[in-house]
């Protein structure tokens, strides 16, 4: 399809599926990307890539899907964050600070849409059972791991009208 972090896909992304299907009532964004690495040793690159990632691409999508829920005078904005985005993690700075970006735009979002019945928030996983986690962490580590059915529950509560009075949320995903 594209490379999500560029605005122009994007926008043509949600201009499609509103001509193919009709105009987007909800939209989840789980795109995100990850990355290790200390405070002291992050790179340009490192940044640039996680923030263009996991904040870039929200705002780019929300953007595009913006129009269409005001149109309607109503729509539902659920995209994935992190726990290091509110709990400072060690080892994780590039990653951390990208989400608590994402984190503080879900709140803008909400003061900006909600008055045209548009809600924002997101889910707030701190580590997803996944091959690629399953990978990298020990077992011990894992053993307090989301999930992926666990998260999309979530998810499914934020989009959905029993969440109607909820916007501006950051919902915890913890684990055990």
């Amino acid at each position: 399809m594209g490379d999500a972090t560029d605005p122009a896909v994007a926008k043509s992304l949600i201009d499609r599926i509103a001509a193919e299907v009709g105009p987007p009532e909800v939209l989840v964004n789980t795109i995100g990307m990850f990355r290790l690495g200390e405070a002291v040793a992050a790179t340009p690159e490192d940044l640039r890539v996680l923030m263009d990632v996991n904040l870039g691409t929200a705002l780019w999508l929300s953007q595009a899907v913006e129009p269409y829920m005001r149109q309607r005078g109503k729509g539902s904005i659920v995209h994935v964050s992190a726990r290091p985005a509110t709990d400072p993690t060690a080892g994780m700075a590039a990653y951390g600070l990208s989400k608590a970006a994402l984190s503080h735009l879900i709140r803008i979002l909400d003061l900006e849409l909600r008055p045209h019945g548009i809600r924002v928030n997101a889910v707030a996983p701190q580590l997803i059972d996944t091959t690629a986690n399953r990978a990298l962490f020990p077992a011990e580590v894992l053993a307090q791991a989301v999930r992926p059915e666990a998260i999309a529950n979530v998810i499914a509560f934020l989009a959905g009208d029993l969440a109607a009075p909820v916007s501006g949320a950051i919902v915890p995903a913890y684990g055990a």
